[in-house]
């Protein structure tokens, strides 16, 4: 499996659709067998982000915030997506090999249960409105 962390001074980066650069894991029966930090290519929109992650084969991201449209992007290609993460990149990839990742402690401020955590497939990541009309965190697919 290839994992890709967005990440900000050894942190999870908080806004993917602006994050530089990545941390690219390759997993084989749950041990990491490569790792590297990648930026991703010059000045890129959005389209390119996410055909670059799909160039790198990437099955998993872990990320701070991300856009809707981008985030849906991502689960139409293919990319499972854990949005709304926050914390030290490094605890929060011991946290994904040891099954840990759902503690609370990896959560954005702010953001409950619900922060994101879709999976695979065409329409992931669409959810109901909240009180206030919009889509935030903790929104739930329906």
């Amino acid at each position: 499996m290839r994992l890709a962390i967005t990440v900000w001074n050894g942190r999870i980066a908080p806004v993917f659709d602006v994050a530089g650069t990545l941390r690219l894991v390759e997993l084989s029966g749950g041990v990491v067998t490569q790792d590297q930090l990648v930026s991703f290519p010059g000045d890129i929109g959005m389209f390119s982000r996410v055909t670059f992650l799909s160039q790198q084969k990437i099955d998993v991201l872990v990320c701070g915030a991300v856009s809707r449209p981008v985030h849906r992007m991502l689960a139409d290609s293919g990319i499972e997506v854990h949005s709304f993460v926050s914390g030290d990149a490094e605890e929060v990839l011991e946290a994904f090999l040891n099954g840990s990742f759902d503690d609370a402690a990896y959560f954005m401020p702010g953001c409950g249960r619900g922060r994101g955590r879709q999976g695979r497939g065409r329409g992931a990541g669409i959810g109901r409105r909240g009180r206030n009309g919009g889509f935030g965190p903790g929104w739930k697919e329906v």
